[in-house]
């Protein structure tokens, strides 16, 4: 009995599918042939899984952009986007189990300076302990990136795709390794994002924001 192989064309059109549902995220040489291989990521075997595959998507992603392979890089949006959505979901369920109760005080600690830095919030901006409202504010924002992203899904806008991910990346990295203190200043880093407010790594290559993200996260972790 014969059985039918798909085509090249079918076979991408499967490997999208996959990873728009989730699946390892494609490379460049996966959507075109003649394309240079990524580099292999290192170094993030003891991440997260959500977070690992997160950076390997924008990782492919922005290695398209950089040969100027606009397709390519449009391709490999469904899976970043997947993996963004992932991680805002993830943080919504951490601050609504940590919000302060109705009558009662807020059990955040006062916020850390040294981790407002490394999620970009310099000392004029640090916030005093954040309110149920603050909480509220900051989901609704949350709400309202997810449905950015199914936009930018729909119809790729690089720049903004590359701020909103080196933004959701960094918070998620320090709120991995640092959830109490990092949760403190959450709503703020929420609002300079929706604000537009300066960001440390906005012109960063990729190289340069992995390596932060790596230190930083080493620093957090290690005893």
């Amino acid at each position: 009995m014969s059985s039918i192989v798909p085509g090249p064309k079918k076979k991408l059109e499967e490997d999208i599918t996959a990873a728009r549902a989730g699946a390892k995220p494609l490379d460049a040489s996966d959507l075109n042939p003649s394309a240079p291989r990524p580099e292999k990521l290192t170094g993030l075997d003891d991440w997260p899984e959500t977070l690992r595959a997160t950076i390997e998507a924008e990782h492919t992603r922005v290695t398209a952009l950089e040969t100027n392979r606009r397709q390519t890089a449009d391709r490999a949006v469904p899976a970043l986007v997947h993996g963004l959505d992932t991680l805002l979901s993830e943080l919504a369920d951490h601050l609504n189990t940590t919000k302060p109760g109705l009558f009662t005080k807020p059990t955040t600690p006062e916020p850390n300076a040294d981790i407002a830095a490394l999620l970009g919030i310099p000392p004029e901006d640090l916030p005093t302990t954040p309110s149920r409202a603050d909480y509220r504010t900051a989901q609704r924002t949350i709400k309202q990136l997810r449905s950015h992203l199914k936009d930018l899904e729909t119809t790729p806008d690089h720049a903004r795709l590359t701020r909103l991910t080196t933004f959701l990346i960094r918070l998620a990295v320090v709120m991995e390794a640092a959830p109490t203190p990092t949760t403190t200043l959450t709503p703020t880093a929420l609002t300079r994002f929706t604000n537009n407010s300066p960001d440390p790594q906005r012109n960063a290559t990729f190289p340069e924001k992995l390596t932060t993200w790596q230190q930083t996260r080493q620093s957090l972790t290690t005893p």
